[in-house]
């Protein structure tokens, strides 16, 4: 039985908290970012800005078993918003990290700090090619990719002792049919567009969530921004999801929001700077929570108003991590290395421990 099948309650009550950035004496914080290059000093900024958002109430789910999308920090050190000269371009861009359950995750079983773990490889492979034709003033591009991820799940539950899980194959399939990059001259590149993400993993489970694949539609509308002169690579790229009604349960998951940070510096063929990222709930979860799924399941399977003294136990998803890239550039592509450290973890989805990221472009012809 798949570890969300048998304890639903663990997937949906994960949580932590962190002490707000406020708590460090302003004087310091403030001291330390003026000396800064101007350039770093935009990178912290935007950090800063995107905490209240991260750190606000409680409110909001992905129901058990669902998730993020695309995992946050996926498009860190690349600029999202240059989509290159016409060509077919190669991107590999894996990570690999082990993940802790939050504190205070199920309290009703009894959990600890660091009680269950996860190690997750997920590599999302890409093909993006960059047409010669315009559209609106951009060069128009078209992306397809096809995620695979494996988890390696394990720790002591409390009345099924220890407990060890593998997990693994091809996620959702994700294809852009709009990429738009608006070259602004003097260094700065704006791009626009949509990811789609199919509804066509494994479905299993009373959710259509205990295996890789979701019964429901992601539209992600993108935006991003870079600055790219002098060696520099100031990018921002923001994913916003909007999830369709889940064909199992009829949960609606609530919309989510990424930012993806980069602020890298080449120097001859090396380049090395810090990236963060930062992924959120916006919206309630809605839908779902029917009588029969209640009394059989014993608990709820949405945010969306249920019974008095029913208790779903919802808690917005959010995470956010910082680290640092370094990488090579070679004549047509790059190889790059990053490691991030996460700052946030909380609610399903949120993730918290370390992780390692390797990428690397080619531009094929």
């Amino acid at each position: 039985m798949k570890l969300c099948e048998a304890y639903p309650s663990l997937l949906l009550r994960l949580g932590r908290e962190v002490p707000a950035i406020g708590a460090l004496p302003a004087q310091y914080l403030l001291k330390g970012i003026d000396i800064m290059r101007p350039q770093y000093r935009a990178f912290i900024f935007c950090v800063v800005a995107l905490a209240p958002f991260v750190t606000g109430d409680c409110a909001f789910a992905f129901e058990p078993g669902a998730s993020f999308t695309i995992l946050p920090g996926t498009t860190m050190g690349i600029p999202f918003a240059y989509t290159g000269t016409p060509g077919l371009y190669l991107y590999s861009l894996g990570n690999y990290g082990t993940d802790s359950v939050p504190r205070a995750a199920s309290p009703n079983l009894g959990f600890g700090p660091g009680a269950f773990r996860a190690d997750v490889a997920d590599e999302v492979p890409a093909l993006l090619w960059t047409t010669p034709w315009m559209l609106f003033g951009a060069t128009y591009a078209v992306l397809f990719s096809q995620p695979v991820a494996s988890i390696h799940s394990y720790g002591e539950l409390p009345g099924a002792g220890w407990v060890t899980r593998q997990d693994g194959g091809l996620r959702d399939t994700i294809i852009a049919p709009v990429n738009l990059s608006w070259d602004l001259k003097n260094g700065w590149h704006v791009g626009a567009g949509l990811n789609l993400a199919l509804p066509d993993g494994q479905i299993e489970g009373i959710n259509g969530l205990s295996s890789d694949g979701a019964p429901y539609w992601t539209f992600e509308p993108t935006f991003g921004v870079s600055y790219l002169r002098d060696g520099w690579d100031l990018s921002a790229t923001f994913l916003y999801d909007i999830y369709s009604a889940n064909s199992y349960s009829g949960v609606s998951n609530g919309q989510a929001l990424y930012a993806d940070l980069t602020a890298t510096k080449k120097f001859g063929h090396v380049e090395i700077g810090p990236v963060a990222y930062a992924a959120f709930q916006t919206t309630r979860d809605s839908g779902g929570n029917p009588a029969a799924f209640i009394a059989t399941q014993g608990l709820a399977n949405s945010c969306a108003p249920v019974a008095p003294g029913v208790n779903n136990g919802c808690s917005q998803a959010a995470m956010a991590g910082v680290g640092g890239k370094i990488g090579y550039v070679l004549e047509h592509g790059e190889i790059s290395l990053l490691a991030t450290q996460s700052v946030l973890s909380r609610g399903q989805g949120g993730a918290d421990g370390w992780r390692i990221w390797t990428q690397f472009t080619w531009k094929l012809f």
